[in-house]
């Protein structure tokens, strides 16, 4: 009799666990479409950005397009979003806890250029 009583809820846990996981798998497959035009908007707006010398308000073009990336589930677009607002936080000094540095900036920017190339990547048939 104890057996079955086992076996129930881990049958139900197994079918939830697919079911989760499912919807997430379909999300990632939908990232490229949201992620790619970004990493030609976000690209532009590097190549404006002088980590000396940048005008504060160039800081909103870059985190204009990271707006619809906020829902995405993979893994470079999440990465992107976070990399681009912290080149954003470095041109405007936005972060109290990072306080923005022509080096600091410099660093970001390339690991933001490296991660749009990871993006497309991702995102190549």
């Amino acid at each position: 009799m104890r057996r079955g009583m086992f076996g129930v809820p881990l049958l139900a846990t197994t079918v939830l666990m697919s079911l989760i996981n499912a919807p997430m798998a379909a999300a990632g497959d939908n990232d490229c479409a949201l992620l790619l035009p970004a990493a030609d908007q976000l690209e532009a707006v590097f190549n404006e950005i002088a980590p000396r010398g940048t005008p504060p308000w160039v800081a909103a073009q870059v985190r204009a397009p990271l707006s619809p990336l906020h829902n995405l589930s993979s893994p470079p677009g999440i990465d992107l979003r976070i990399r681009s607002n912290m080149v954003a936080s470095q041109i405007d000094n936005g972060d109290p806890y990072r306080p923005a540095t022509p080096e600091r900036l410099a660093s970001d920017l390339a690991k933001a250029r490296d991660l749009l190339v990871a993006v497309r990547e991702w995102c190549a048939p």
